[in-house]
């Protein structure tokens, strides 16, 4: 029974995952694992064998007399080899042992099936969570910024299947129960406009909900769109977070990463949409379907001539980036509103007449390939996240309106689900492969990283341009953090010799075994790994710690934010670094962990780097709200 309740193939599996990160010895813990099975079950059979058929009666085993009918069925028709296989299954691992022992089943073969399925089951957790292990370190070791962008986009897909299933779970069955009362209401009150609702709402027709849902998402998307509209023109708090998540994607932008994203920018560019369009539409001439082939022309001509009134209307300047040049404003953004326009639509027509199930599996493939476009767009910095946005609000509100007409006017054959994807694949692979191949080099030119950082000359910085720099760390919901009281103009190196020779020095690294030092309450605050920061979705750059002792440290963190241009004989130009000073106190949790709280970030930076700035130039200066800041160069 307690193995029912701890989960001990959990937990044999995240000692996988340690010794993949080479913090356990991987022969210790498989051999405290087969050792570990054999006793648990060597107990249950002990029991078993010596209290027979009164173990039923024990608490909590009475509690559950259908466990006891399954497991003695499954030994009755397996024998011996339940032993073996009952630890694989479950519930029953926990039981079959007893059963084997109620028995009476010889102890020398229960043993040997025992000791067996602990050798087969030890290896079957382990050696997969030694290959997620291994494969987390490896992630860590190639780029920090790899395992950045994983975690986004598997929590960016948890948190949408998460909102479909709420919304299929709780917002389907409400609107069909408000569209039932209101069904009531409307029928007893009468009237011109009761006549107008009611075959709208009328329950006993299949067409009113899909309406009532096309309805509130045309409502939706257009309130969508104009409140970020309203957001953007009046440069509200989403003008800030499309600045952070903009600086943020940047930062993490790789090679590889361009590549894909390019790539995948391609396949939604307009060239490949339209023959897309094309195609399905010659399929439905071909079928006949012609009422069907006018909507579907329709949706996307209409889509794209609204964005580009729009993005004139408006004139929002895109990011700072190469592809500027090619299509200067950014509001709203083609390819996202293009991209969920056709594929959303066609997923509607498709899924017309067919099962929710159905109907809901093309609907995520339609967003999966809207949101992938999206995201590339934003990756290559060619739309602000807004943009985005406000894109989606339109084009869901667009075909929402569509949706209607055709629901209303629209009687022909539904449309068969496998002919249409076959002919968005074979375009995709066909046109989408071709185009993106020929255009590639030229397409990551366009998208290039720009940069990032400002440059000035020394006398500028110091005469007032300093101001012009970040004054606190800034998140990307846009909210201002802790204060930069130290601006730093120096290269890296210079800035290592420099602390290191005041006595501070470079924190432990974010490895598993520094990690696992946090599960011990006795561990000296200098060799716990320093508590991560960002600035604008940016990890810092240097990290230096200075204990005090063994329980409190000075930790500064300094980001790269400019350039710096020493003119002289010999003009160089420095790294601009903008830092924090916070001052870490070690807290034991219950006795059981430690963890680190900072419980001073108005630390002074005379007071901490004081005996290291002494053979520097340093500028004691202050911002208008009183914030003192020091230029050291």
């Amino acid at each position: 029974m307690i193995g029912t309740v701890v989960p001990g193939s959990t937990v044999v599996f995240a000692g996988g995952v340690l010794i993949g990160l080479r913090a356990l010895d991987p022969w210790l813990a498989f051999g405290v694992s087969i050792v570990g099975a054999i006793l648990g079950d060597g107990l249950s059979y002990w029991l078993g064998r010596h209290y027979h058929g009164a173990i039923r009666a024990l608490w909590p085993l009475c509690r559950h007399p259908a466990l006891f009918a399954r497991g003695e069925a499954y030994f009755d028709a397996h024998g011996g080899k339940s032993v073996f296989l009952g630890r694989f299954l479950g519930p029953l691992r926990a039981i079959v042992p007893v059963i084997a022992g109620m028995a009476n089943m010889p102890p020398g073969h229960f043993y040997l099936m025992n000791a067996l399925s602990a050798l087969a089951w030890a290896a079957a957790h382990l050696l997969p969570g030694v290959l997620f292990g291994a494969s987390l370190q490896l992630a860590g070791a190639v780029s920090s910024r790899l395992v950045i962008v994983l975690a986004v986009i598997v929590v960016g897909l948890w948190i949408f299947a998460a909102i479909i299933r709420l919304v299929l779970r709780w917002v389907v069955p409400q609107v069909i129960l408000v569209r039932e009362r209101l069904y009531v209401r409307t029928s007893a009150s009468g009237g011109p406009l009761a006549r107008l609702v009611l075959p709208l709402i009328d329950p006993a027709r299949r067409e009113p909900l899909s309406l009532l849902v096309a309805a509130t998402l045309m409502v939706a998307g257009t309130w969508l769109f104009l409140g970020v509209v309203e957001d953007v023109v009046t440069n509200d708090t989403l003008v800030d977070v499309d600045r952070g998540i903009y600086e943020s994607l940047q930062g993490l932008r790789t090679d590889w990463g361009d590549d894909i994203m390019v790539t995948v920018t391609q396949l939604g560019s307009p060239y490949v949409v339209i023959a897309v369009i094309a195609a399905v539409a010659l399929w439905l001439a071909i079928t006949r379907r012609f009422r069907t082939l006018a909507y579907w022309i329709a949706a996307p001509l209409f889509a794209e001539m609204l964005v580009w009134t729009l993005k004139y209307a408006l004139g929002r300047a895109r990011p700072d980036t190469p592809y500027a040049l090619v299509d200067e404003y950014s509001l709203p953004s083609g390819h996202a509103a293009l991209s969920l326009v056709v594929y959303g639509f066609l997923a509607f027509l498709v899924g017309h007449g067919k099962s929710r199930s159905q109907q809901t599996l093309l609907a995520l493939a339609a967003a999966a390939i809207a949101l992938l476009t999206a995201f590339s767009r934003l990756y290559l910095g060619a739309h602000w996240f807004s943009d985005v946005v406000a894109s989606f609000g339109l084009a869901v509100a667009w075909m929402a309106l569509l949706a209607i007409a055709f629901i209303n006017h629209v009687r022909e054959p539904a449309l068969r689900a496998t002919p249409a994807i076959l002919i968005v694949l074979a375009t995709l692979g066909f046109v989408g492969g071709s185009y993106a191949s020929n255009h590639h080099a030229r397409d990551l030119g366009r998208y290039a990283k720009p940069a990032m950082l400002r440059t000035f000359r020394l006398d500028a910085w110091t005469g007032g341009e300093w101001r012009n720099l970040p004054a606190a760390r800034g998140e990307i919901s846009g909210r201002s953090e802790e204060p930069f009281p130290i601006q730093w103009a120096a290269m890296a190196d210079t800035i290592r010799g420099t602390l290191i020779a005041a006595g501070w020095q470079s924190p432990a690294p974010w490895r598993s075994n520094a990690a696992l030092l946090w599960l011990l309450p006795s561990t000296p605050i200098d060799e716990l790994p320093v508590l991560p920061k960002f600035h604008q979705g940016h990890a810092p750059t240097l990290t230096f710690v200075h204990s005090l002792d063994a329980r409190t440290r000075v930790v500064l963190r300094l980001w790269h934010v400019a350039n710096v241009i020493e003119e002289g004989t010999a003009p160089q130009v420095l790294p601009l670094w903008a830092g924090m000073i916070t001052t870490e106190r070690a807290r034991s949790e219950l006795g059981l962990m430690e963890t680190t709280r900072t419980s001073d970030v108005a630390t002074q930076a005379g007071v901490a780097l004081g005996p290291a700035l002494r053979d520097t130039h340093v500028m004691r200066t202050e911002r208008d709200g009183g914030q003192g800041v020091e230029l050291v160069w």
